[in-house]
């Protein structure tokens, strides 16, 4: 299945046009490994939807230098801090149930190996 992406639900209407089409290249651009083009393009989505929880997911998937979410399921290992990161709170911390579920699920390797499980 394909991943959407989303910007907030309160965004202003005048901008959603903006910040979704901003988010979707921020993604299109991470995947290309663009990365500061997809910075940008997740700052601009910030810029009018300050409270977009992907475009911060998005941040923390460039800190970690990952082109996309399989790359930080697979090597939960390397990327253990991922939770840690204040890209990642900010992005949990906005998200709606349904992302929250998303990221959560994407993290549940990395939450098992920081808690000292096997994985």
């Amino acid at each position: 299945m394909k991943r959407t992406y989303q910007i907030s639900a309160d965004v202003d209407p005048s901008v959603k046009e903006r910040a979704e089409k901003e988010l979707q290249l921020g993604y299109l651009n991470l995947s290309d490994g663009f990365f500061e083009q997809a910075e940008m393009n997740f700052n601009v989505t910030l810029s009018v939807d300050p409270n977009c929880a992907d475009a911060y997911w998005g941040l923390m998937l460039i800190k970690l230098g990952l082109k996309n979410e399989d790359e930080l399921f697979s090597d939960a290992l390397k990327f253990r801090s991922a939770p840690f990161l204040p890209e990642c709170e900010k992005a949990l911390a906005l998200a709606d149930e349904g992302l929250k579920n998303k990221y959560n699920s994407l993290l549940e390797r990395i939450y098992s190996i920081n808690e000292g499980d096997k994985y």
